[in-house]
């Protein structure tokens, strides 16, 4: 039950900072007309976060999920 608080606190959390880095006060910094390999800055931040937030909260229910499978096995 502790690990299942634990990994919600996890996902809130990142809720949470997925928020702020998606918002307007830092969008707003990334909306110059600067081109980093052929990508404007701004879609380049966008993705980028949204990719880290992927990753993230994959790596946050993996590991909740191989705890169950471990405590299956016991």
């Amino acid at each position: 039950m502790a690990q299942n608080n634990n990994k919600n606190k996890r996902l809130i959390s990142l809720f949470f900072l997925g928020s702020l880095l998606l918002n307007y006060p830092l969008l707003s910094l990334f909306n110059v007309k600067t081109v980093i390999l052929g990508i404007p800055l701004l879609c380049l931040y966008i993705f980028s976060v949204w990719s880290a937030l992927i990753l993230l909260i994959s790596i946050a229910t993996r590991q909740s999920r191989e705890n169950l499978q471990n405590r299956e096995k016991h």
